[in-house]
C-alpha cells in the first residue's frame, strides 16, 4: 500500500535524521505538492537533494523509522548482514566521520550468552591495532540498541572475494 506525503512527512519528523527546518526547505522547493499523494516522488526529491541515503527514505517509505539513529550516529545505508547482526555505513553526527556500525538485532540481546559473546568482541576488536585490520571506535547501547562501531572500508567483504575469486593461494 502507497504513503502518503503527509505520513511520510510525520515519519521522517519522528526519525530524527533532520531538523524540521530542513524538511520546510525541502517541501517549499515543491510548490503545488498534493499531501494526499503516494509519497514517492517525495522520497526521491530528498535523496535528489542529498537531504537523505536511498535506504534512509525507502526505510521511512516503508514505515522503518527506529533505529535510524543510533546515539550520535545516523544510519546511511546497509552493508552487510549475518549471524550476530546487521553491519551499516553510518556518519558521525558531529565529526561527520563515516563508519561502520555492527547492530545486534532486537531479539539476539535478550540472551545474556550472546550479549557476553559481543561484549567480548568489542573487548577484542578495542586490543587491536595494525594497519590491516579495521579499527574499533566505539561501542555502546542506544535505547536497547547495543552497536560496535568500525573504521569504513570502501569495497568488498572478505567473504565475497573468496566466493568470487576462490581462497587466496600462499
Amino acid at each position: 500500500m502507497p504513503t502518503r506525503v503527509d505520513d511520510f512527512l510525520k515519519r521522517l519528523a519522528e526519525s530524527d535524521l533532520m531538523p524540521q527546518a530542513e524538511i520546510e526547505a525541502v517541501l517549499d522547493s515543491l510548490p503545488g505538492l498534493d499531501r494526499s499523494q503516494d509519497a514517492q516522488p517525495l522520497a526521491q526529491e530528498f535523496v535528489r537533494q542529498k537531504k537523505l541515503s536511498r535506504f534512509q527514505a525507502q526505510a521511512i517509505y516503508q514505515g522503518r523509522t527506529r533505529g535510524l539513529v543510533l546515539g550520535n550516529y545516523v544510519l546511511l545505508d546497509k552493508i552487510g548482514e549475518g549471524g550476530m547482526g546487521q553491519v551499516y555505513k553510518a556518519e558521525h553526527r558531529r565529526m561527520k566521520r563515516v563508519v561502520a556500525i555492527k547492530v545486534l538485532p532486537p531479539h539476539i540481546v535478550k540472551s545474556p550468552d550472546t550479549l557476553r559473546r559481543f561484549q567480548r568482541e568489542v573487548e577484542a576488536a578495542a586490543r587491536l591495532e595494525h594497519p590491516n585490520i579495521v579499527t574499533a571506535h566505539d561501542a555502546d547501547e542506544f535505547q536497547g540498541v547495543h552497536y560496535l562501531v568500525m573504521q569504513y572500508v570502501e569495497g568488498s567483504d572478505l567473504s565475497s572475494i573468496v566466493r568470487k575469486h576462490g581462497p587466496f593461494r600462499w
